[in-house]
């Protein structure tokens, strides 16, 4: 069995190109070619990155700005209660 991005044998005794990984309605991958795959077509979870409008992106990354501070609020908030 090969994988799907570097064509390459998934399925032998070297580990530096990551463990065999089945990519469910895709096929056979090593880990680290499927992570780089993700990575270059900025998929996070199952959102594309891309293919989301600037206008969109925008408000999404002021929700995410917004929940990592309430997060990190939270925690502080939690471990000045534990001392």
């Amino acid at each position: 069995m090969r994988c799907m991005f570097c064509k390459k044998e998934v399925l032998n005794q070297d580990k530096s190109l990551g463990r065999p990984i089945s990519l469910p309605r895709r096929g056979i991958a090593h880990s680290n070619c499927a992570e780089e795959d993700l990575i270059e077509k900025r998929i996070f979870g199952s959102i594309h990155i891309t293919e989301i409008s600037l206008d969109d992106l925008y408000e999404l990354r002021e929700l995410v700005k917004t929940e990592i501070d309430d997060r990190v609020k939270h925690n502080n908030e939690q471990a000045e209660q534990q001392e």
